[in-house]
C-alpha cells in the first residue's frame, strides 16, 4: 500500500501556519476557523479509512486479483462538460460502474462500504428518515451556495478525490494553494511529477479503482471522470494499457471566466484573499496545460483508444454524441438505456442554463484569453468567423443539404470567397450554401 505524503502534508501546514502573511491565505478569523476544523475532522476520516483498507487486506485480499478492463476516462478542462458527459454515461449502469461522492471521501474501501450500506439498510427499514434529514441538511447548507456545479454525495463524482487521502494531486490546493514555482507539480503531472511519486500515485489510485469493482461484481467497466488527470495522460495510458479516453474541449473564452469564478469560489469559501480573483495566471497556466498536452498525447494514441468530442456537439444533441462514443468504443447500446438517454436528452435541453462571466472584471481581455489559447482556437475553429460557418452547417443539415467545403486561402489562411466558388464547382454534385454574407 503507498504511504501517505506526509512531507508534503507538513510543508504545507508550515507554510499555512507559519508563512501566510501577506498572501491569499493569511490567518484571518474565518481561514483559523477553517483550518481547526480541517484539522479535526481530516484525521478522524483519515484515521477510518486507512483501517478501512487494512481490513480489505485481511478480509477482501482478492481485490487485488481484479482486472480493470477497459475502463473509461472522461477529461477535460473544468467547465467544459465533463460532470454532464460522465454523470450521463454513468446511467447506462448495467455497463459502467462510477464512485459517487460518499465512496470517493468517506468509504473508499470495501469494509467501509459495507458497513455503511447495512446502516442505510436499516435506515431504509426505519423510513429513512436520516438520509432524508442528511440530503435536506446537505442541499440547504451546501448546494444552496454552489451555483455553477451539481455536487453528488450519492451521484457519481470526480474520483480524483482519492488521492486526498494520500495528500496528493490537485485537491489539497483548494485548502492550501502554495504558490511557489506557478501553478503546483500535480496540475503538470505527466512532465513536472517524479517517475517514482508517479507511481506512488497511480498504483493508490488504481488499487481504489480495484476495490470498487470488487465491491460491484468485477464484470462492469470503470467510468471516470477528473478534470486534473487531462495532465496525467500519460500515466493513465501507462497503468491502464487497454484504456479509453474521451476528451472534452469548450472555447477557452467561455471555459477561462467561468474555472476562474469557480476557483475564487473555493478560496473564498477556504482561505482569505486579498482579491476578487486570486492566482488568476497560475490557473491560466494549467489549464493551458491542460488545453495542449492531453492533445498532444493522444495524437501519438491508437485512434479506436480515445474520443474528442466539442463541448458545442455535446450540448447541442447529447443523445448522438453518445451514440457515437458507443460506435466508437464498440460497446453495446441496449434499449434500456436508449430510452432513458432519451429521456435525459430532452430533460437537458429543458434546463439547460448558461451562466456569464466579466473577463474585464477578472483583469482580462477576450484579446489576451485568445492569443494565450490561439493554438486551441484555430485548431478547433473557436472564431466568430467559424462559429458563423458552423451555424450554416447546422441549418443545412436540419434542412437535409450537403455541407459546404472549405478551403484556405493560401495567402491569408481564411476561407474566401473566391475559394469557395472554385470548391463549389468542383463538388457540383452537391448543394452548395450560396450566401456568402451569412457565413
Amino acid at each position: 500500500m503507498p504511504t501517505f505524503n506526509f512531507k508534503l502534508s507538513l510543508k504545507q501546514t508550515y507554510h499555512a501556519l507559519f508563512r501566510s502573511k501577506g498572501t491569499h491565505f493569511q490567518l484571518s478569523p474565518r481561514r483559523i476557523l477553517v483550518l481547526i476544523l480541517f484539522y479535526v475532522l481530516f484525521p478522524i476520516v483519515e484515521i477510518s479509512n486507512w483501517l478501512g483498507f487494512f481490513l480489505d487486506d485481511l478480509l477482501f485480499p482478492r481485490y487485488r486479483e481484479q482486472r480493470l478492463k477497459n475502463p473509461v476516462f472522461v477529461l477535460g478542462n473544468y467547465r467544459s462538460g465533463t460532470t454532464f458527459l460522465h454523470r450521463l454515461l454513468a446511467k447506462d449502469r448495467r455497463m459502467f460502474t462510477s464512485m459517487e461522492g460518499w465512496e470517493i471521501f468517506i468509504a473508499p474501501s470495501i469494509t467501509q462500504r459495507k458497513i455503511l450500506s447495512f446502516w442505510v439498510s436499516v435506515d431504509h427499514l426505519l423510513g429513512g428518515y436520516v438520509l432524508k434529514w442528511l440530503d435536506h441538511l446537505w442541499q440547504g447548507n451546501v448546494q444552496s451556495q454552489v451555483t455553477f456545479h451539481k455536487l453528488g454525495v450519492r451521484e457519481p463524482e470526480e474520483d480524483e478525490g482519492l488521492l486526498a487521502h494520500i495528500w496528493s494531486g490537485i485537491i489539497p490546493w483548494n485548502m492550501f494553494p502554495i504558490m511557489e514555482n506557478g501553478s503546483p507539480n500535480y496540475a503538470k503531472f505527466d512532465t513536472m511529477v517524479s517517475e517514482k511519486e508517479k507511481q506512488r500515485v497511480m498504483n493508490f489510485y488504481k488499487s481504489c479503482l480495484q476495490r470498487h469493482v470488487y465491491a460491484y461484481g468485477g464484470k462492469k467497466i470503470y467510468l471516470s471522470k477528473s478534470p486534473s488527470f487531462s495532465a496525467s495522460v500519460d500515466s493513465i495510458y501507462k497503468t491502464f494499457p487497454d484504456a479509453r479516453i474521451i476528451y472534452l474541449v469548450r472555447n477557452p473564452l467561455e471555459v477561462v471566466p467561468s474555472a476562474l469564478n469557480m476557483w475564487a469560489f473555493k478560496w473564498h469559501v477556504t482561505c482569505s484573499p486579498t482579491e476578487k480573483y486570486p492566482y488568476r495566471d497560475e490557473v491560466l497556466d494549467m489549464m493551458k496545460y491542460w488545453y495542449e498536452h492531453p492533445l498532444e498525447r493522444l495524437r501519438k494514441a491508437p485512434p479506436n483508444s480515445y474520443r474528442i468530442i466539442r463541448f458545442e456537439e455535446l450540448i447541442e444533441d447529447p443523445e448522438r454524441i453518445v451514440r457515437q462514443i458507443y460506435q466508437h468504443f464498440r460497446l453495446p447500446l441496449r434499449p434500456a438505456y436508449a430510452r432513458k438517454l432519451r429521456r435525459e436528452t430532452r430533460r437537458s435541453r429543458r434546463s439547460s442554463r448558461k451562466s456569464s462571466y466579466s473577463l474585464a472584471e477578472m483583469g482580462l481581455t477576450s484579446s489576451r484569453v485568445a492569443k494565450e489559447f490561439s493554438a486551441i482556437i484555430n485548431r478547433f475553429w473557436f472564431s466568430e468567423a467559424a462559429r458563423k460557418r458552423r451555424q450554416v452547417h447546422k441549418l443545412n443539415r436540419k434542412k437535409k443539404v450537403a455541407p459546404v467545403f472549405f478551403e484556405r486561402s493560401k495567402t491569408t489562411g481564411r476561407p474566401a470567397a473566391e475559394t469557395y466558388h472554385r470548391v463549389a464547382r468542383r463538388n457540383t454534385k452537391h448543394r452548395m450554401v450560396r450566401d456568402m454574407n451569412t457565413v
